[in-house]
């Protein structure tokens, strides 16, 4: 109770408005609140122990600019920095962040260098892939009556490869398995960022659905249809664990929802990304074709949207003042809406600007460069632009690169393969010595809090996205274990917080993992019946003669 009141009182202090402050800024997550209402500071053989976090409110705009602390209540902070040695620090080995959400930041969205900086990013990338996608690839020979049929052929995309793409399937269901984990008991590995799970899993998810709504044959009522049922099923079970487990699911909807909000914001992407993805095809199948009216009006579409927000952005516009953001309950601060609600004209103009920059490629025409600018701009503006994204990042930006990885080659794409799959040792080692161990929480979710760490974690993450994206994780599935798992995969995210919150842990985890030889059963039992049917067949027309 003491700590919680001098806590409350420290709070309330630093947040007094100054009455010379005349331009107001909103929250960045000084409203504190899990939803168990608790958060732990681990160390062996120290005394502390859980430290409770009581409703902690305050005004963005009454905290210094660039405070990362509001995103964690003092006393969190202040555990860590005492359990953290801080003797040697180093510009390689150590680092300034203790624990990702405590410190000063280095930058904000709403400082002027932030709100020049992310529309000269965007515009120059436009201007770049206006400039690549016009360039004309060397003819097939010198001569200068080479046939047009020839030169559409070097500008041409390069055929789909033949083989199955085992590693989509394999990663799907290894990033599944990583969000049970996470779920039900085991948040330390993500806390800890063990074997880089924020810089892969999430990125991953978000790529990969990218990638599978452009291999979909379906249509775009199928395909909502189906994320519909997905999502009801998940949501019924998280509700009727939420019965049993006598939660306040009335009181606190959206923690009912919880994972399968990611089945929400998959959703709204396939929708309002249609148009983009037929413009994709539309440029795959016309690599050197002028741009119909309906690609074009795509790109105008996306183009205003952008414009409209970057201007609320560079004028230092919100679009929710700091009394209906702070207003919001609080199972809601604590999900990917945060971003949203406190940050909602940065994190609009990437998204709406990712889009704009992808329908612009479909406009200009084919180019291999494509994929390469985007994520320069998208991970530039994660390094120069940290913001906190609340309980889950909406990695909008990254589905879209996932489409575009689809249905365009990416300059370099078998090299990079290769160099990957020959020279992993080497990478490897290059990631090891990009990594911070000593800085502890979700630097996914709340970032670091200079350039430099910045630069390191989103580095890791790009070269993980690069292994995906190139193919150099592809591999096969002789056995066909990822014909059944993918299914588990599918069975498991839609149950296994339901699990976790009727069952102690870690046997959430136990039977969400015990389900994987039911699963495997079942395919041996179609197998067998198709054998037998199959073999029935064989013997008829061998008796019919």
């Amino acid at each position: 109770s003491f700590t919680i009141g001098i806590s409350s009182w420290w709070a309330r202090r630093i947040c007094r408005r100054p009455a010379s402050f005349a331009n107001p800024r909103r929250c960045d997550f000084m409203n504190v609140q899990s939803h168990e209402n608790h958060l732990q500071a681990y160390q062996a053989g120290s005394n502390i122990t859980a430290v409770h976090i009581g409703t902690v409110q305050c005004n963005r705009s009454q905290v210094h600019s660039g405070t990362s602390a509001d995103f964690h209540p003092f006393t969190i902070c202040e555990a860590w920095e005492k359990v953290t040695d801080r003797s040697a620090r180093d510009w390689l080995y150590g680092v300034s962040t203790v624990r990702c959400g405590c410190g000063q930041l280095d930058n904000d969205p709403w400082t002027l260098a932030s709100r020049i900086f992310l529309p000269i990013l965007f515009v120059s990338a436009a201007a770049v892939i206006m400039i690549v996608s016009r360039w004309k690839a060397a003819p097939v020979n010198s001569d200068s009556d080479a046939s047009d049929s020839e030169r559409e052929l070097v500008h041409a995309p390069p055929a789909k490869r033949p083989e199955r793409m085992w590693y989509l399937d394999y990663a799907r269901i290894v990033c599944v398995a990583c969000v049970v984990t996470e779920h039900c008991g085991g948040s330390r590995y993500s806390d800890r960022n063990l074997v880089w799970v924020q810089q892969w899993v999430l990125p991953w998810l978000y790529t990969i659905s990218g990638i599978s709504v452009m291999l979909s044959r379906s249509t775009l009522v199928q395909y909502e249809l189906r994320l519909s049922i997905v999502f009801l099923c998940g949501t019924g079970a998280n509700w009727i664990a939420d019965i049993v487990s006598g939660r306040d699911w009335r009181r606190y909807p959206i923690n009912t929802v919880f994972h399968m909000a990611y089945i929400l914001v998959l959703a709204v992407l396939g929708f309002f990304l249609h148009p983009l993805k037929l413009s994709l095809q539309w440029r795959s199948e016309n690599p050197t074709a002028r741009a119909t009216r309906h690609v074009k009006a795509n790109a105008i579409m996306w183009g205003i949207m952008a414009s409209v927000v970057f201007t609320y952005f560079v004028l230092n516009w919100p679009l929710l003042n700091s009394a209906e953001a702070m207003s919001a309950p609080g199972d809601i601060l604590n999900s990917g809406i945060a971003s949203i609600l406190y940050h909602a004209p940065v994190f609009f103009s990437k998204c709406f600007g990712t889009a704009f920059l992808a329908s612009l490629a479909c406009v200009a025409g084919y180019s291999e460069w494509t994929l390469w600018v985007l994520l320069f701009v998208i991970f530039a503006a994660y390094v120069v632009i940290p913001f906190a994204k609340g309980g889950h990042p909406i990695d909008s930006d990254l589905y879209i690169v996932g489409m575009v990885s689809q249905q365009w080659s990416m300059k370099g794409k078998e090299a990079v393969a290769r160099f990957m799959r020959e020279q992993w040792p080497i990478w490897l080692c290059f990631l090891l010595l990009l990594s911070t161990p000593e800085v502890t929480g979700r630097c996914d979710l709340q970032p670091l809090n200079t350039f430099w760490e910045r630069f390191r974690f989103r580095a890791i993450e790009l070269v993980l996205l690069l292994a995906l994206l190139s193919g150099a994780l592809n591999t096969s599935d002789s056995l066909g274990i990822t014909r059944w798992l993918t299914v588990w995969a599918l069975a498991a995210y839609c149950l296994h917080v339901a699990f976790a919150r009727v069952l102690p842990a870690p046997y959430g985890a136990v039977v969400t993992y015990g389900m994987i030889p039911l699963f495997w059963l079942r395919d041996w039992h179609q197998l067998q019946r198709r054998g037998v049917q199959y073999q029935s067949q064989e013997d008829m027309k061998e008796c019919l003669g």
